[in-house]
Order: C-alpha cells, then sequence, then structure tokens
C-alpha cells in the first residue's frame, strides 16, 4: 500500500541511495545505459531510488525525467534534499515550496560560499577557479557537459565547485584550514574540490532514513558511491557499495566498514551490485 511519502509497504522498506557521475552515471559519457536493468528492476519492485550528488536541481529536473526516477533527492553534497510534491502529498516538517517541491536546506547560501571563496584564494595567494568564476564554455570544457547542461551545472545554491591551478609549494592542507576559519568544509569529488557548509551527503541521507522511520518504515538502506565524498553517506547506510578506485577506500582510513566492492566500476558495477542485491534481499526480510 502507498503511503503519502512515496513508495510501497513492505517490511523491510529498501532505499538506496545513489551518487550519479561515476556511480549510477559514466564517468565520461554520462550515460546510465549499463545499469539500466538494475534500474528497472528497482521500479518494478517499488524501491525508491534517491540521487545523493554533487549536481544541481537544475540538472537534476532534467536527469530525474531522463531516468524515469521521481523520488526524493539531494543536491549540491547535501545542501540541498528535495520532495516530489506529486508524491509527497504533504510537506516534511521544516521544508519550504520552490517549482513545486518541497525543499530541506541544509547548506549555506551560495551567495556566502563564493564570497568566502574569493576570500581564501586572495588569502593564500592560491590561483583557484570556481564554477563562478567560469563562463558555460568553460565549464563544458572541463566536463565534457553540453553549453546547457553546464549552464544548468553553474545554477548553484550550497556548493562551489573549483580547481586549485597553482598552489606553489603550499601543502593542501592550507586550504581546509582556511575554510574552517569560516566554518565551511571543503570535499573532493571525481573531478573537482567543493566548497560547502556543513551539509554533507551522509547528514542529507541520515535525515531522510530518520524521515521514513518516523512515518512507520523499517527501514533497510543501501549507498553506492565512487569517490571521496561519497563516503559520508557510505558511513550512515545498512549496506554500503563502492563503485570507484579501491585506493580512495585505503585512504579513507577504514572509515567505512563491511563495503562492498564490485568487480566492475561505475554503472556496470552498480548495476551488477544492484542486481545481486535483488536477487538475495529476502535474507534482509525482518533484520532489523
Amino acid at each position: 500500500m502507498a503511503d503519502s511519502y512515496g513508495g510501497e509497504a513492505h517490511s523491510p522498506f529498501f532505499i538506496i541511495f545513489t551518487d550519479l557521475d561515476g556511480t549510477l552515471l559514466d564517468n565520461v559519457s554520462y550515460s546510465w545505459k549499463e545499469a539500466e536493468s538494475a534500474v528497472e528492476e528497482c521500479r518494478r519492485h517499488s524501491i525508491p531510488i534517491v540521487l545523493v550528488t554533487s549536481k544541481t536541481r537544475a540538472e537534476l529536473m532534467v536527469l530525474r525525467e531522463a531516468l524515469c526516477i521521481f523520488d526524493p533527492f539531494v543536491t549540491e553534497n547535501g545542501g540541498g534534499v528535495f520532495f516530489p510534491k506529486k508524491r509527497f502529498n504533504r510537506p516534511p516538517e521544516g521544508a519550504d515550496s520552490v517549482d513545486g517541491l518541497w525543499r530541506w536546506s541544509l547548506g549555506v547560501p551560495y551567495s556566502r560560499l563564493v564570497k568566502a571563496f574569493e576570500d581564501m584564494a586572495q588569502e593564500l595567494g592560491w590561483k583557484m577557479k570556481g564554477f563562478s568564476q567560469m563562463t558555460p564554455q568553460e565549464i563544458s570544457r572541463l566536463t565534457g557537459l553540453s553549453i546547457d547542461e553546464a549552464i544548468r551545472a553553474a545554477q548553484r545554491e550550497y556548493d562551489e565547485p573549483f580547481l586549485i591551478l597553482d598552489k606553489g609549494n603550499a601543502p593542501e592542507l592550507d586550504l581546509f584550514e582556511a575554510a574552517k576559519r569560516r566554518n565551511l568544509h571543503i570535499t573532493k569529488g571525481g573531478r573537482f574540490y567543493h566548497l560547502h557548509g556543513r551539509s554533507d551527503k551522509g547528514r542529507a541521507t541520515k535525515w531522510l532514513i530518520e524521515l521514513y522511520r518516523k512515518i512507520g518504515h523499517n527501514v533497510f538502506s543501501i549507498g553506492v558511491g565512487d569517490s571521496e565524498n561519497d563516503l559520508p553517506m557510505l558511513e550512515v547506510v545498512d549496506l554500503a557499495i563502492f563503485v570507484g578506485n579501491p585506493q580512495t577506500l585505503n585512504d579513507a582510513k577504514g572509515r567505512v566498514q563491511d563495503i562492498l566492492v564490485p568487480r566492475e566500476k561505475g554503472p556496470k558495477g552498480w548495476n551488477q551490485a544492484i542486481l545481486n542485491f535483488l536477487k538475495t534481499r529476502e535474507e534482509y526480510v525482518d533484520v532489523k
């Protein structure tokens, strides 16, 4: 039986939280075709797929239509959590309304981040360039996105992606300390560094899990990621799956225990791991 927060009532209530670039989407072509069969199986079993990404709301509005995924989604590394009103007929507590969506704002406003980024570059004497300083053509060249896609990628609300072009011999730690002094944080994605507030993918994922539990679901959560900024998400789920370079996990010093690492990477690994999980999901019934 469907509830007012979307999905089907079953025990446990499986939810998949997934990164996009390098995970559900190929890192070069941005195609999800290699994961299409697993996505379709999730849809068939009414298992929500929550997109948890560094991408913007503008990008996600297009991608969700293409993927036919209409569950809640998380933008800009946990800065915003959005709920489609067509599936969530009442707002989660603390949410406001924007463009047909309920919105939780967990992040720092973008204008503050841009100012802090400029101040940090000046303070450190480093040459850095953020999305706020790039043209759509530059973003397109760096990411492989089309110009229209790059324009949507530049519509930031909670997160400033950037490149370090020249820092001399200074240690990278100086950058993280400069952000910390401003009560901000920096994470590394697959292509860019990201400046943001205290929000991260883990906090947003945890809030969503708690929301579903509050409305009575016996949640079993699965998380899939490929890079360092996915680790906070993978730390808070019941089953963590990593489809990136295993060296990243070595560098993470064991932050995520009992993580599943498929042989294939990217969307191939996503497909492999999720299909295997669905075949054995009965093992998780009433485990919590």
